[in-house]
């Protein structure tokens, strides 16, 4: 499952993370929910929670600011479309 989350910064900048398999599973971990259950059980503070990681993750290694630190540059938060795994007719 990948989700994208859009981010707008009180800078008025914005920027796109896209939440894929490594940011649900931290977000399964941290929470004890399975993403079967995500569709009723996330808030705001799980879509920063995995926007954080999903932009970490993309930054590969470069510095990045602390978790609080950046939560309190973000004004809004949207979610865009979410993929679901394609299934090939010969998987099914």
């Amino acid at each position: 499952m990948r989700t994208q989350i859009t981010i707008e910064y009180s800078s008025g900048e914005s920027a796109t993370y896209v939440a894929a398999p490594p940011e649900w599973a931290k977000w399964e971990s941290k929470t004890g929910f399975s993403i079967q259950q995500a569709s009723e059980k996330i808030g705001i503070s799980d879509l920063l929670f995995l926007a954080y990681h999903a932009m970490k993750r993309e930054a590969a290694g470069k510095p990045v600011k602390p978790y609080d630190a950046w939560c309190d540059t973000v004004s809004d938060v949207q979610t865009g479309e979410t993929e679901s795994p394609k299934v090939t007719p010969s998987e099914v």
